[in-house]
């Protein structure tokens, strides 16, 4: 089955901060990221109940190379994935005040 992604908007403002903040450790690392990002993308499209339910029915992909978390719902009646954030491992996926 195909699905198509889709990004609830809090998920644009977790990429660019988090690629903000390693481009001011060095460019190369805000790439990577954003490589890994790509990357756990197309593991999430090939198998969308591959990966572990962490609450309700979210469920997370820990990115390689970085301590960040993809969250998401499978949609199957509009064969969507929804990406609900990107966090950082050791943020509490709840606290929406440093969001």
């Amino acid at each position: 089955m195909n699905y198509s992604f889709v990004n609830s908007p809090s998920v644009k403002f977790d990429i660019i901060n988090a690629t903000d903040y390693y481009k001011n450790i060095n460019p190369e690392l805000a790439r990577q990221f954003l490589f890994r990002i790509r990357e756990a993308k197309s593991y999430i499209a090939r198998s969308p109940l591959g990966f572990q339910v962490k609450y309700k029915n979210v469920r997370t992909l820990l990115l390689k190379q970085f301590p960040y978390h993809i969250h998401y719902l499978i949609n199957d009646t509009e064969q969507k994935i929804v990406i609900l954030a990107v966090i950082h491992a050791y943020k509490n996926p709840y606290d929406f005040t440093t969001r």
